[in-house]
């Protein structure tokens, strides 16, 4: 296995594809609604990030929603044509993405080089806001506009799928 990209690395590599991004340092925060309870302000639209596995454990799913959503893990899962999703293993979160608990990302699909992991995208998320992201850490974010997200998960070749969350 190759070794996991840190969050420096993903800092240069933000520049390298000239993502333009607005940084929140803030305390550990593992949940949107930590970031509220802490008084937290971000730029625009927080994201919750949920990494998922379906009931054999053989798909693995990072969801993102739009901050004001309880994820309906049956709703998406009739979407994308599985019989159930559960929240994935620590173990496996950091086998798949490279992370810990509490810093579930986008970024963290450069962890991914075997495409392992499929992204959902609520279609509810604000393509006209920027959208916070931990930068594979949970003691900042890094706030980049939705055509950059794309950009993004273009370089590491995770093609999103809309879902209505």
């Amino acid at each position: 296995m190759s070794a996991k990209m840190d969050e420096q690395a993903l800092l240069a590599l933000l520049r390298e594809l000239a993502i333009d991004s607005q940084r929140v340092e803030h305390p550990a925060i593992a949940s949107i609604e930590e970031y509220y309870a802490q008084g937290i302000e971000l730029p625009d639209q927080g994201i919750k990030n949920l990494f998922l596995r379906n009931r054999k454990g053989t798909r693995h799913y990072l969801v993102l929603l739009d901050e004001r959503k309880e994820a309906d893990l049956p709703g998406i899962a009739e979407q994308i044509g599985e019989s159930r999703l559960s929240f994935a293993s620590v173990e496996r979160l950091r086998e798949y993405l490279g992370v810990e608990l509490g810093c579930v990302t986008p970024f963290a699909l450069v962890n991914d080089p075997q495409h392992r992991v499929e992204v959902l995208l609520d279609d509810a998320i604000r393509q006209d806001q920027l959208l916070g992201f931990h930068p594979l850490v949970n003691t900042a974010t890094e706030c980049i506009r939705y055509a950059d997200l794309l950009a993004f998960l273009a370089h590491t070749e995770h093609e999103p799928r809309l879902i209505r969350a």
